[in-house]
C-alpha cells in the first residue's frame, strides 16, 4: 500500500476527514489536501512523525509499501473487537489494560500454586 492508501485507511477507521486530521495532527490543511492533488513526493520527516504519533504507528509503517493496514483475517470476532477498542484508547489506557491482563496472569499463577496437592 502506498502512503495515501494507508492515510485513507486510517482516516476512515478513525472517522476523520482532511480538516479534522489537520487540526488533530497540527498539519496544515493545504499540506494534506496537496498530497491528494499534487502527490506526496516531498513529504517531510517531521510530518510523518506527526502522523505516526497521532495514529500510533511506526515510521516504517509509512515508509514501507509492503505493510498491510490490517492483519486481522485469522482473528476471532472477540479479538477484533478488543483490537478496535484498544485502537481508540490513548497510550496510557492501553498500558493500564496490559497491566491488568498481566495481573490476571499473576493471580492465576498464585492461585494454582496455592491449590497444588501435598503442599
Amino acid at each position: 500500500m502506498d502512503f495515501l492508501e494507508k492515510l485513507n485507511y486510517l482516516m476512515e477507521k478513525n472517522h476523520l476527514n482532511k480538516s479534522t486530521l489537520s487540526k488533530a495532527c497540527n498539519i496544515p490543511y493545504t499540506t494534506i489536501d496537496g498530497w491528494y492533488k499534487k502527490g506526496y513526493e516531498g513529504l517531510k520527516l517531521t510530518t510523518l512523525r506527526k502522523l505516526a504519533e497521532y495514529f500510533g504507528t511506526s515510521l516504517d509503517y509509512w515508509a514501507s509499501e509492503n505493510v498491510e493496514c490490517s492483519n486481522q483475517e485469522n482473528l476471532s470476532d472477540v479479538h477484533r473487537q478488543i483490537i478496535l477498542q484498544l485502537e481508540k484508547m490513548p497510550e496510557s489506557e492501553i498500558k493500564a489494560v496490559l497491566a491488568f491482563i498481566n495481573s490476571l496472569d499473576d493471580i492465576e499463577k498464585a492461585f494454582s500454586a496455592d491449590n497444588k496437592p501435598g503442599e
